[in-house]
């Protein structure tokens, strides 16, 4: 992983979760690519804060893009609608690009930020990172 990305997560004291399953991405809207507007992204790894996201993604989205995206969790009946900016873009090993969405409050359309980040820790059952 690249040296900025891997600083911006470790030097967190937030708490992050690793999932290999069970969580849906739906990209709803992308200030910079319009082709991914609708497309569900079934995740098989993802990083997840309170305040960011890390997806694996198959098109190389631009650094500082708006998306608007779905999140559902197979453990719970909710759909969270967050918005973030795209901060970090890095290749991963599979030909994919690994992106890192901070989350941020948008007031033009329903955000489920405030949600997200009450309920998040009931909402995840999975390994802490170290």
């Amino acid at each position: 992983m690249n040296k900025i990305a891997r600083l911006f997560f470790n030097k967190k004291s937030e708490e992050h979760f690793i999932s290999a399953q069970g969580t849906e991405v739906k990209i709803l809207f992308s200030s910079e690519n319009p082709s991914l507007l609708g497309k569900t992204v079934k995740t098989t790894a993802i990083e997840m804060s309170p305040k960011s996201i890390r997806l694996e993604v198959l098109h190389p989205i631009e650094i500082n893009s708006v998306l608007d995206i779905s999140v559902k969790l197979d453990s719970s009946d909710r759909r969270y609608n967050l918005t973030g900016n795209v901060r970090w873009r890095l290749p991963s090993s599979k030909g994919q690009f690994h992106i890192i969405l901070i989350l941020r409050e948008r007031m033009d359309i329903r955000s489920d930020l405030k949600a997200w980040k009450a309920n998040f820790g009931q909402n995840f059952e999975y390994s802490k990172m170290a």
